[in-house]
Order: C-alpha cells, then structure tokens, then sequence
C-alpha cells in the first residue's frame, strides 16, 4: 500500500512515518497543501490521509481541488485528520468527497484499521484475503505465493510487484507504475531494477507468466497456467 500523509505537525508526521513503514507500506510526506497537490499530481496513491489545518491552504481546499480536477489521485481514498471535532466541518468534508474523517488525538491501530479498509475498497478487493489464477494464489495476510503445490515467500519488494500484477492481469503496467508500488520518491531509482526483478518474478511463475511489451511495459497473464 502506498500512502501520502499532508501533515504540518512534523513530529506526528515523522512518527505516522514510521508507524506505516513498520507496516510495510510506502509512505511520502508533505508539510503543506501545496506540497501535497504537487505529490497528487505526480505520483499514484492507495490512500491519502489529509489534515485540515495547514498553514497555507485549508485542508477542505486542497480535498476539492483534489476530487474537481484530473490526475492520477482524483478518486483516490481520503481520510482526514483534524484537532477539531466539529460535527458541521465533518459533514463538509464527506461532502466534499472525503472517505473517512479522524478527530486528533487518535489511537495508531484505529487509524491503520481505517486506512486498511480505505486501501481495500480502492484496489476492489475489500476483505478479500486471496488472489487466485490458478495454479497460482498470493496469500495477502500471508505474504505468499503459491504455484501448484509449491510455496513461495518472496521478499517485501517481490511481494508489492506481484500485488500489483496480481491486481491488474492481462492489464499492461508501465516501468513507472511499477517502481511506484516499490519506492517512495525520495529514493533513487536505478533504470534497470525493474528488470531484475521481473526476472525474479518470472522465476516463480513460470516465464510466459510476465509478458514484456517493447516501450510499453509489462503484462501478467495469469493463464499461461505456470509454464517455464
């Protein structure tokens, strides 16, 4: 899952930061509205966790400017924070579009269960614990892979990009699409990573399983049945 938090408070920024991570989500961070709109324009995410008050632009602002224009975030989950707990700023954030609403201060695990459902209901899979294309079935809660009868634990990075071919067979995933499910994007981005891994994957599912398409990217089709 990849997140962005639009937060102004920088020590519950960097600890929200962290908690994630120790979830195995991707995380980028943004100090202010206009920080955040940049990241919505720029990068695909799972879910968005919005803090109304920001120094620059209100919270609500950034949220309609969000659901009213194009990109990549447009119906994209958000869930907002706020210090306050007023029912009327509440109802107009809904209004405006937001998923979910968190008045500070919060417990951890209750955000993390609402960012979870949030992350669920947008990939169309809400608790749903399994993608199966025979003979192949990745174990979400698990973290495995299955092809036939053999197991496979593959690692953290590994899993992010079967989860995202798991969820789009047969659809072709750019190179930028898939490094987008394996960093954020403060972190280097080396050309050919995509490629290594690729190979890895093909390993495990046989390699018919990962089509390349010169320019285009890479497609799965799950119906190759694992030939290798």
């Amino acid at each position: 899952m990849k997140l962005l938090i639009i937060e102004d408070e920088s020590l519950l920024q960097e600890r929200l930061q962290l908690q994630f991570t120790s979830k195995a989500a991707l995380v980028d961070t943004a100090e202010t509205a206009r920080e955040g709109l940049y990241y919505l324009q720029e990068f695909a995410y799972d879910v968005v966790i919005l803090d109304i008050g920001l120094p620059d632009l209100s919270g609500l602002e950034v949220l309609q400017q969000l659901r009213s224009g194009a990109g990549p975030n447009n119906h994209t989950p958000v869930l907002i924070l706020s210090a306050r707990s007023s029912w009327q700023e509440k109802v107009e954030g809904l209004k405006l579009g937001a998923d979910d609403y968190l008045a500070k201060p919060f417990e951890f695990e209750e955000l993390w269960a609402r960012v979870e459902v949030l992350g669920r209901r947008a990939a169309k899979v809400e608790m749903l614990d399994v993608l199966e294309f025979p003979p192949y079935r990745l174990d979400l809660g698990a973290k495995t892979l299955l092809v036939g009868d053999k197991e496979v634990v593959p690692t953290l990075t590994e899993f992010r990009l079967l989860q995202a071919f798991f969820r789009n067979p047969h659809r072709v995933l750019s190179k930028e699409q898939l490094l987008q499910r394996i960093s954020d994007h403060s972190q280097e981005r080396e050309s050919n990573v995509i490629e290594v891994y690729v190979r890895k994957l093909r390993k495990m599912l046989g390699k018919e399983a990962i089509q390349t398409l010169r320019g285009l990217g890479y497609k799965f089709v799950p119906d190759t049945g694992g030939e290798s």
